[in-house]
């Protein structure tokens, strides 16, 4: 039986992520700070074959602890690990407070850097194991009213790129998916702050989806939707001067 371990799994992607993976007959683990939550899905009938506890991805020896539970569970298997616990706080820079900054940086920084580090050894003896790391759209071009939070999607994606050509002599596999907003509570914490095309336009299930695909696919990152695949295309070839004006009309700054 194919093995995952999801951070964040108590919501949102991770959730959806969890589901479809469980629905395949996978042995999901689940790992999220929502204790409550947790229980209620591991007790549920969706998740016949699933383990689970409190995972804190800014501590290390949370993040430990979880990856011994999760190998005691699956005679040290992992097939795949999706990086997907994140934080989000939308506003302009210096109206956003000092901690959320760094409670951003904490979590989609340094808690996906130290999960990725911790699960090293159980990915390398797992033959075929691959990393999801969940990137943003927002890692295209540094968007405003979004500065740290995107700031730490360009982190994300330099690790993957990294990652992917470092860890492949070892078996292992390195991607990041990239979506737009999502309707999630992380996507909707985005209210009215960030307007002109920046819209809720894809549910979790779809990013779920593309998660799935991927693991079998050979690319180092997926930018999800139309949108978000013609601004990386454009991206790439205009000036600087053309770069900024394009993210200006984007987000209506």
């Amino acid at each position: 039986m194919k093995t995952v371990f999801i951070t964040g799994a108590a919501h949102g992607i991770g959730l959806a992520t969890a589901m479809r993976f469980a629905s395949q007959g996978w042995f999901v683990g689940l790992y999220d700070i929502n204790e409550a939550a947790l229980q209620t899905l591991l007790q549920s009938s969706q998740f016949p074959h699933a383990c689970g506890q409190v995972c804190d991805v800014t501590s290390s020896a949370s993040v430990e602890a979880a990856l011994a539970h999760f190998a005691s569970h699956t005679e040290g298997r992992l097939d795949v690990l999706v990086n997907n616990a994140g934080v989000l706080s939308s506003g302009r820079f210096e109206d956003i407070p000092a901690q959320a900054h760094e409670q951003m940086i904490a979590v989609n920084v340094g808690g996906l850097t130290r999960v990725a580090h911790a699960a090293f050894e159980l990915l390398r003896q797992t033959p075929g194991s691959t990393l999801v790391n969940l990137c943003s759209v927002s890692s295209v071009h540094g968007v405003p009213l979004l500065a740290v939070y995107s700031a730490t999607k360009f982190y994300v994606n330099g690790l993957t790129e990294a990652l992917h050509i470092e860890w492949a002599k070892h078996g292992i596999r390195v991607t990041a998916v990239k979506p737009p907003l999502v309707n999630t509570a992380m996507g909707h914490a985005v209210g009215d702050n960030l307007s002109g095309k920046f819209r809720v336009d894809m549910q979790p299930e779809h990013v779920a989806e593309a998660i799935e695909l991927a693991i079998s696919g050979n690319r180092v990152g997926y930018l999800l939707g139309s949108s978000s695949k013609l601004w990386g295309w454009l991206d790439k070839f205009l000036p600087e001067g053309g770069r900024r004006a394009l993210t200006r009309y984007l987000t209506n700054q």
